[in-house]
C-alpha cells in the first residue's frame, strides 16, 4: 500500500528525478521526469503537487478511484484530449528526436550515409517520445500512430535536417486522434529490482546518447578566439601537461580561483586544457611557448632529420623512429598552423586600427 506522506517526502526530496512516480509504479513517467529536469523543468514536478493524491488512490485500486474511472470508460469511449498530456508528447518527442539527430556531427549530414541517418533517425526518436508519454498511466497507444505522423514530418526534414517540430506535431496529433485506448487493468511493472533495472539500462542509453551528441557537436573558445571542436580538444588535453601533472594543475586553479575570481579561472581551466593542441606539441618539439615560427622550424628540421626512419638502422628501432617522426611532423604543423593564424588575425586588426584612425582624422 502507498503511502501519501511518504510519497509528497519523495517528491520534496526526489521529485526532479522522479523518485515519487517510481515509489508509485508509475515507472514511465519517471523517466521522462528525469529526463526532461522535473517534468518539461520543474513544471511536471510543480503540478504533482496537487495531483499526488489521485496517484496514491490509483496505486492502492482505492474503490473511489476506480469508481471514477469505471464512469470514465462509460462517458467516453476513447481518453479525451488533455493538454497536459499533449504538452508532454511535444515536448519529450522534440527532445529525443532531437537527440538522435544530435549523434550525427554536422560535417557529416550533407550527404551520403550520414545525411541519410540525419533524415530517417529523428522521426523514430520522436515516435518514441510521443509513445512514452501516451503510454502513461491508465491509458496506451500502439507505436504505429506516431511513428506514421513523425514520418509524415519528412519533407522539412528533406528541407532541414534539424527541423522535426511539424513531424512531432503531427505525430502528437496522430497518437491522440487514433492511437490511444482506456487500459482498465493496472500494468504491473514486476519486482523492484526489476524495474530499477529497467530504468537504470534505459537511463544510461539517454545519459550515453547526450554525451555522444555533447562530444560530437560541442566546442571550446580560446583566449586567442580560435574554436576547437570538443572530439579534438578532449584528445588533446589526455596529451597536455596538464593531464600528466593533474595535481599541481588543480592546486593551482585553486589559487588562481582565490586571487581572480571564475570568470578569470574559467580561462585558466580552457588554456590548461590544451584544446589545440599547442602545448603538447611544444612539449614534442622541446621547445617553450615564446619559441618564433623560425625557432619552431629549426628545431623540427632537427628532430625530423633524428628521427627519420631511413636514418634508423636498427630494425627494432624502425617503429619507434616512425611513430616519434609523426609525432614531431604533426606537432610542427600544428604549431605552423596557429602561429600562422595569429599572425593574420593581427594583421587584420592593425589594419582596422589604421583605418579607425584615418577616419576619426
Amino acid at each position: 500500500m502507498a503511502n501519501i506522506v511518504v510519497a509528497y517526502i519523495l517528491w520534496l526530496t526526489g521529485g526532479w528525478l522522479g523518485l515519487h512516480h517510481f515509489y508509485l509504479g508509475r515507472d514511465k513517467q519517471a523517466f521522462v521526469w528525469w529526463a526532461t529536469w522535473g517534468g518539461c523543468l520543474g513544471l511536471g514536478w510543480f503540478r504533482d503537487l496537487w495531483r499526488l493524491p489521485e496517484y496514491v488512490y490509483e496505486a492502492n485500486n482505492d474503490e473511489r478511484y476506480l469508481n471514477e474511472l469505471r464512469y470514465r470508460l462509460v462517458v467516453f469511449p476513447r481518453p479525451p484530449f488533455n493538454v497536459a498530456r499533449f504538452t508532454g508528447e511535444l515536448v519529450v518527442g522534440y527532445l529525443f528526436g532531437i537527440l538522435l539527430r544530435l549523434v550525427i556531427p554536422e560535417e557529416y549530414t550533407t550527404e551520403g550515409v550520414g545525411w541519410v541517418l540525419a533524415v530517417i533517425l529523428p522521426p523514430y526518436g520522436v515516435a518514441v517520445g510521443v509513445h512514452l508519454v501516451a503510454n502513461i498511466g491508465r491509458q496506451k497507444s500502439t507505436m504505429s500512430s506516431p511513428l506514421i505522423g513523425a514520418l509524415l514530418g519528412l519533407p522539412w526534414i528533406l528541407y532541414r535536417t534539424d527541423n522535426i517540430m511539424p513531424g512531432v506535431l503531427i505525430a502528437a496529433i496522430f497518437v491522440n486522434k487514433f492511437g490511444v485506448q482506456w487500459e482498465a487493468e493496472r500494468r504491473n511493472g514486476g519486482h523492484i529490482c526489476k524495474r530499477a533495472l529497467v530504468l537504470t539500462f534505459c537511463g544510461m542509453i539517454y545519459i550515453s546518447m547526450w554525451t555522444s551528441g555533447i562530444y560530437l557537436n560541442c566546442s571550446v573558445t580560446n583566449e586567442h578566439g580560435e574554436t576547437i571542436p570538443l572530439r579534438e580538444a578532449i584528445p588533446n588535453f589526455f596529451k597536455s601537461p596538464a593531464w600528466e601533472n593533474m595535481k599541481e594543475t588543480m592546486k593551482r586553479l585553486y589559487e588562481y580561483y582565490k586571487l581572480y575570481g571564475w570568470e578569470k579561472l574559467r580561462q585558466q581551466i580552457v588554456e590548461a586544457m590544451d584544446p589545440t593542441g599547442e602545448a603538447n606539441a611544444y612539449k614534442v618539439l622541446g621547445l617553450n611557448d615564446t619559441a618564433c615560427q623560425k625557432e619552431v622550424t629549426k628545431r623540427y628540421r632537427e628532430l625530423a632529420k633524428e628521427w627519420h626512419p631511413d636514418k634508423v638502422k636498427d630494425p627494432d628501432m624502425k617503429m619507434l623512429a616512425q611513430e616519434k617522426f609523426i609525432e614531431i611532423q604533426k606537432a610542427y604543423d600544428t604549431l605552423s598552423q596557429i602561429q600562422s593564424r595569429r599572425k593574420s588575425t593581427e594583421s587584420e586588426s592593425r589594419q582596422k586600427s589604421v583605418h579607425n584612425d584615418h577616419t576619426e582624422f
